[in-house]
């Protein structure tokens, strides 16, 4: 009977993590190795989440931050931008805002989304009588990468928009890109286009990447790096309210992302969510917990039911890394250890 106590307690710890009174063993990370960032999202709770995320990681240097046509009203959400930034002590990243519409075509999130984030999702922040300067955003990303004496990576979780003007400003920068990560398209699984229009017939292409297909199309043809992270390994992670309790701990970057996702489960009635752009952050930092598979990818431009879709092509040579299966327990870790010790 002993011996069967014993046992039991012991599948109790590897399955629970806390049982005979005992804590769960810390996860070891590899160290995140620096990194110059050039931060370009569409305004949405997970984005800024993400920019949270890479804001309290000290190995990582915020180049710029803008705001892409997409989830917000780009010269809007970027002073939401300033405010989340300065209330975490840093008014020194230059910041830029985009046009409020795609390179080609007319597909737009519903409105509702974008008033929705005029107001930050009814989140409390400080400083709203303030006004932040912000530039052009392709301008500013141009600008950021020939000032930059060594290449500059750039985040994207959002319509590429921004970046795809920037190149048609100065196709020369692409030399001064280490690469791009990319949170878009759909390879293997559905797009996710029915889930804010159950209208649509399209079920291939995924928002960012639906959002301006041009953009997107003129991106994957430029020549440069690119590490996509698609639903196929989005769809694989999820957080629940136990994960971002366990943030609470931290300081006002943590405090901010949890208020994010408490809005989140409680406007939508949710027990767990996507984090599309937050784990494409973590992946960013931590190659290491997706295995990256080189694809050719084109973008669909024409219009019709398969518009935005991400095919994959035969024939030619690679022209993407794609994450297929993340590591979704070292990402959560990855998250916890960042947001429950960060800042004051």
């Amino acid at each position: 009977m002993k011996g069967l106590l014993i046992l039991g307690c012991v599948v109790m710890l590897l399955v629970a993590a806390t049982a005979c009174g005992q804590q769960p063993a810390p996860v070891n990370l590899p160290p995140v190795e620096p990194v110059t960032v050039i931060f370009d999202d569409d305004g949405s709770p997970d984005g800024t989440v993400a920019l949270l995320y890479l804001l309290s990681i000290t190995q990582v240097d915020l180049a710029s931050v803008s705001i892409s046509y997409g989830e917000a009203h780009p010269e809007v959400f970027i002073q939401q931008i300033g405010r989340v930034l300065d209330s975490n002590g840093r008014t020194d990243i230059p910041l830029g805002y985009g046009q409020d519409h795609p390179l080609a075509g007319n597909n737009a999130f519903p409105e509702s989304v974008r008033d929705a984030s005029n107001g930050f999702w009814g989140i409390s922040i400080p400083n709203l009588e303030k006004t932040y300067p912000a530039d052009s955003a392709p301008e500013l990303i141009v600008s950021v990468l020939n000032q930059s004496a060594e290449p500059i990576t750039i985040f994207a979780s959002g319509a590429l928009t921004n970046v795809a003007q920037a190149l048609r400003l100065d196709p020369g920068i692409k030399e001064k890109i280490r690469g791009i990560t990319i949170i878009g398209g759909a390879i293997r699984v559905p797009g996710n286009i029915q889930g804010l229009q159950p209208e649509s017939a399209n079920t291939s292409a995924e928002w960012n990447i639906f959002s301006d297909p041009q953009a997107a199309s003129e991106v994957f043809t430029a020549g440069i790096p690119l590490f996509l992270v698609p639903l196929d390994a989005t769809n694989q992670v999820k957080i629940t309210r136990k994960d971002i309790r366990d943030w609470s701990e931290g300081g006002t970057a943590s405090d901010l992302a949890e208020d994010i996702y408490t809005m989140t489960f409680d406007r939508w009635g949710m027990q767990q969510t996507d984090i599309w752009d937050l784990m494409t952050a973590v992946i960013m930092t931590h190659p290491d917990q997706c295995q990256f598979q080189p694809m050719r990818l084109e973008v669909i431009t024409e219009a019709g039911n398969h518009n935005g879709q991400t095919a994959v092509v035969g024939d030619g040579e690679p022209n993407v890394q794609v994450c297929l299966e993340p590591d979704a327990e070292m990402i959560k870790a990855a998250l916890t250890e960042v947001f429950s010790s960060t800042g004051p």
